[in-house]
């Protein structure tokens, strides 16, 4: 009596368990450095709205007053109009030197992007130089 069996073999079943599992391994990191990506970028779009929130600061302020830029302190007392409302979640952004020649933007990761950083240095005379780490 010949019996007609279906199914699979646990050979079989075992070869797509070892593909999958090659898979996974490759996608999962490729996956979380595109995650850092995007949060670097965030961070990116945040420090690009505050250097021009600078600039106009300096612009403003220019004529009538000290030739520098705002600094933390007008960054706290949100005089830049500037909304970080958005990042903040994400990200902690600071000015923790302002001098009438430029001033550096430290933006360091919190929640999710916890253990990143992202900085900008902006000076009049050259272009902004941006680390990540």
């Amino acid at each position: 009596m010949r019996r007609n069996q279906k199914g699979f073999t646990l050979m079989e079943l075992m070869v797509v368990i070892v593909i999958v599992a090659i898979l996974a391994a490759v996608a999962v990191p490729l996956y979380i450095n595109y995650v850092k990506d995007a949060q670097r970028t965030e961070a990116k779009g945040a420090i690009g709205a505050l250097i021009t929130a600078e600039q106009t600061f300096y612009q403003q302020n220019e004529n009538g007053g000290p030739n520098e830029y705002a600094g933390q302190a007008e960054l706290d007392a949100n005089k830049l109009n500037v909304d970080l409302t958005d990042v903040s979640h994400n990200w902690t952004i600071t000015i923790p030197q302002a001098s009438p020649d430029g001033f550096t933007v430290v933006a360091t990761g919190v929640g999710t992007a916890a253990g990143l950083t992202v900085t900008c240095v902006y000076t009049r005379q050259a272009p902004a130089v941006w680390t990540e780490t």
